[in-house]
């Protein structure tokens, strides 16, 4: 038996002009040409070798054979449309990125990032969440997370990382403090501080770096651990209630009553972690907006106080005292 030639479309012109009674207006309802709809009415009568309209100047009706076809070829086209709706459905839900941030929104280059794909792609939703690095290349790899932004972290098999930027690691020190004189500080210069740091994924993070870098036994840290967010915790540090450490964005806005010091030698680096293999488009494009971010020149990335992913040493960076403006720790 040879193959047929019909297609859903067939069915689909045939059903609406059936139920308009006219392929003028079948057409306009369905957003095709008349005469798109006389050919593949055509097309299907010719293979079955018999009219399944009657056409006279008001329109047209179905004939016997017609009505035979309509009721046996109708239910399918139906059920065909449905799941196709349903499909859609499903799709649509993909009109969105969910992006899990370790740390705040305004690090490095991600607000600008963020803004740019929203203008870019206006039609996508960003959902955010915000936990450790741990935490987010686990939802990634579960597929709960689109993209998880990290800071030294490797995800594993199956998984890559596209390299955003790296930042120095600063001391934030309240005015007056005797480091604060000192241009750049050495981890040797911190050993003996009270650190505060938050009980947020950003404060265990943080309380980690600090114990693997001062290189002291775990009785002769002060690391004290706190239930408040980056904000108060820098109010503390202002008030004169310990030292902790920062990253370039507190740097860039400032924080009234804090100095902030480089310390040497001391980077993080973060970078976008995602399936390896074929993306979904939306999540392809925020990637490629992300590269071409961290492909700006180093006068760009020496304005944020950032630096170049490949970079490995920190370059010098004058002093900065406490300036106005916040920074916030959390996502909104």
């Amino acid at each position: 038996m040879p193959r047929s030639k019909i297609e859903l479309r067939h069915v689909r012109y045939i059903i609406a002009a059936a139920e308009s009674g006219s392929f003028r207006r079948a057409a306009q309802d369905l957003g095709v040409e008349q005469s798109a709809i006389s050919r593949r009415i055509r097309d299907v009568e010719d293979e079955i070798g018999a009219q399944l309209f009657r056409r006279h100047p008001a329109g047209v009706d179905l004939t016997d054979i017609g009505k035979q076809f309509l009721n046996q070829a109708a239910p399918g086209a139906r059920q065909i449309g449905s799941a196709l709706d349903g499909a859609r459905t499903v799709a649509n839900r993909g009109r969105h990125l969910r992006i899990g941030v370790f740390g705040p929104l305004t690090m490095g280059f991600l607000s600008e990032l963020f803004g740019a794909f929203r203008g870019d792609r206006p039609g996508v939703k960003l959902r955010f969440s915000e936990g450790s690095c741990p935490e987010l290349i686990a939802a990634v790899r579960r597929g709960q997370l689109d993209v998880g932004v990290v800071a030294e972290a490797s995800p594993g098999k199956g998984f890559d990382v596209t390299h955003l930027w790296a930042e120095p690691v600063y001391a934030a020190l309240p005015d007056g403090d005797p480091l604060a004189d000192q241009k750049a500080l050495r981890w040797d210069d911190l050993r003996d501080r009270h650190f505060v740091v938050t009980d947020l994924p950003t404060g265990d993070f943080a309380k980690g770096y600090l114990m693997r870098n001062l290189q002291t036994s775990p009785g002769d840290l002060q690391i004290e651990q706190l239930s408040v967010t980056r904000e108060s915790l820098m109010q503390i540090v202002a008030h004169g209630d310990g030292v902790t450490i920062a990253g370039s964005a507190h740097v860039r806005h400032g924080v009234p009553g804090i100095t902030f010091r480089l310390i040497e030698d001391a980077v993080l680096r973060y970078g976008a972690v995602h399936p390896r293999g074929a993306l979904n488009r939306n999540l392809e494009r925020l990637l490629a907006l992300a590269k071409s971010f961290s492909e700006r020149d180093d006068a760009w990335f020496a304005r944020q106080r950032l630096m170049r992913p490949e970079h490995r040493r920190v370059p010098h960076v004058d002093c900065h005292r406490g300036a106005r403006g916040r920074t916030p720790d959390r996502l909104q």
